[in-house]
């Protein structure tokens, strides 16, 4: 593993490794694209091409169709490495949004809204460039989902994934223009979108609702997007970041939180993922226990291993 891998991150990818070997029967292993290290979460050629990246066939297509409208997902990452998010993504979201009525049951309950009756798009690594949505930069969203809600109203849901990777820090020009300062005006969305923007914890979130806030302001103008981050529930680091976005939120309830666990458990409460699939995405994701013999083990090795060299 690269040693400047986070705990964390470490401990992710050992269970992808452990998954791709235990699950998958895949005996061979891939190399990191930067240092072209060989590491065991990273798929090799043949089986990337295979798809072996992809829980069933839907997230397989979903990726595809995503990667022919143009730029925005990674071709590399997204086939070879069982670490990426942009996988996760389209692993654990393809099959609920392909059931209207059943994700909006979903997405109602984790984003504590009782008013959404079907979802209408969803649109996965969502870019506004060239559209009328635009704020100057070229901000992503994991996924952007819309709702027809029991008043006839739409309601956009923006949500951000992760699973051992950093918020993004990276600074735009955008952040310093004409529409986000009007998006604030309009919306009271922030506290302090300045602030907001400023602080490399908040940054990334604050760019995503924004975006998601501008796309919610064409169906109703005072309407509030809703930002939902979800994350694994050991990554303290990532739950920390999208806990400290919340408080910079001045709209209540606009800014919602959830667990991977907690993500799976109300698509088995709302039926929006079949059940072998759901079984399937918890041993790949969630659940790291089949693989912690191994992880404690492989830790003790090391250990032994660096003290022989103090020696």
């Amino acid at each position: 593993m690269p040693p400047s891998d986070s705990p964390w991150l470490k401990r992710v990818r050992f269970h992808q490794a452990w998954y791709r070997v235990a699950v998958l029967e895949l005996e061979n292993y891939g190399s990191l694209a930067g240092s072209g290290a060989g590491c065991g979460s990273v798929l090799v050629e043949a089986d990337a091409a295979s798809s072996m990246n992809f829980v069933g066939e839907r997230p397989a297509r979903e990726y595809s169709h995503r990667r022919a409208a143009g730029w925005g997902v990674d071709p590399v990452r997204c086939t070879k490495y069982m670490t990426s998010s942009q996988t996760l993504t389209f692993n654990m979201l393809s099959d609920a949004v392909s059931r209207q009525v059943e994700c909006a049951e979903l997405f109602g309950a984790l984003s504590g809204r009782d008013d959404l009756e079907r979802l209408t798009s969803y649109h996965f690594e969502y870019s506004a460039v060239g559209q009328q949505h635009f704020l100057g930069d070229r901000t992503h969203i994991d996924l952007l989902l819309e709702f027809k809600t029991k008043d006839g109203g739409t309601q956009v849901v923006a949500v951000e994934t992760k699973l051992a990777d950093r918020f993004s820090t990276r600074r735009t020009a955008g952040m310093h223009g004409a529409q986000y300062e009007r998006l604030q005006e309009e919306s009271g969305l922030w506290i302090s979108m300045t602030a907001s923007l400023m602080d490399n914890q908040t940054r990334q979130l604050t760019r995503c609702h924004a975006l998601a806030q501008s796309v919610q302001q064409t169906y109703r103008p005072r309407g509030h997007a809703t930002m939902l981050t979800l994350l694994h529930d050991d990554d303290r680091n990532g739950i920390r970041s999208a806990a400290a976005y919340g408080h910079r939120v001045a709209v209540a309830g606009s800014a919602r939180i959830a667990t991977w666990g907690e993500y799976l458990n109300a698509a088995r409460a709302a039926n929006a993922i079949p059940e072998t699939t759901l079984s399937t995405l918890l041993k790949r994701y969630v659940d790291l226990s089949a693989s912690e013999p191994s992880w404690v083990a492989w830790q003790q090795h090391s250990r032994s291993r660096s003290a022989d060299n103090v020696y």
